[in-house]
């Protein structure tokens, strides 16, 4: 999974292309550093999460721990889409 996540981020690109860049977010969208692909596999791991509590919330029968799931697991999808936002934001 950490390696799938790792080439949906951009790993191979920025091995090619950002061995010789200077900073950790590069503003432009025609570079990504190492830095950036390891920021954007975490935002990748934090919606993984978000997503398994809101499956595990509809095999719950407890109402209470469902609800909690819910609000838990969207909250957590929301902060992973808020960063991947962010860094967005940053490399426009």
């Amino acid at each position: 999974m950490v390696f799938f996540f790792a080439l949906a981020s951009g790993m191979i690109n920025a091995i090619i292309e950002g061995r010789n860049l200077s900073g950790f977010v590069l503003p432009t969208r025609s570079a990504q550093t190492v830095g950036e692909t390891v920021v954007i596999t975490l935002i990748l791991f934090i919606g993984m999460v978000g997503t398994f509590m809101l499956y595990n919330s509809g095999k719950s029968t407890d109402l209470k721990v469902q609800q909690a799931l819910l609000i838990a697991g969207f909250g957590v999808l929301g902060i992973a889409l808020l960063l991947g936002f962010i860094l967005v934001s940053i490399k426009l």
